[in-house]
């Protein structure tokens, strides 16, 4: 077989093979800007719950409204800074004291951020007819962070 045409095999090969591997690249990259979004939603949660241990307990007259406020404080700042993407879609921001129905003085303060993009999505994707988008991307993040004080 001549080497002209091994050209020909090799290019038809490269048309076939490249879009496959630039969409695993793109989804890849998709996928590692989602993780890292929810990745610094998670922090903010966390930080925003445990702030309530800086608190001293014998400053408030009822110390679970202090530790609410204090938290939603912590997590209104931490919620700022943010990523662009994910902060200018949050819908929810809170941090609420939960009954969870035990005895013992033991309460629980649960802070939420919920990143809703509406019709938009977290990272551009390519949409094609008939599939739809690529890659495909869920319709919300959700990061929750619970404490017990």
């Amino acid at each position: 077989m001549s080497i002209k045409n091994n050209r020909g095999v090799i290019a038809l090969e490269f048309l076939m093979v490249f879009p496959m591997i630039m969409a695993i690249i793109y989804g890849a990259a998709g996928y590692g800007v989602l993780f890292y979004n929810k990745y610094q939603m998670q922090v903010a949660v966390d930080r925003a719950a445990s702030a309530v241990f800086s608190l001293d307990r014998r400053e408030y007259a009822t110390f679970s409204d202090g530790a609410v406020t204090h938290s939603s404080e912590v997590l209104a700042a931490l919620s700022a800074r943010l990523p662009a993407v994910t902060a200018d879609h949050l819908s929810i921001r809170e941090c609420k004291r939960v009954d969870h129905g035990g005895a013992g003085g033991v309460q629980l303060l649960e802070c939420v951020l919920v990143a809703d993009p509406g019709d938009s999505s977290f990272m551009p994707q390519v949409r094609f007819p008939g599939v739809g988008a690529f890659p495909p991307m869920p319709s919300q993040l959700t990061a929750r962070s619970s404490i017990a004080f």
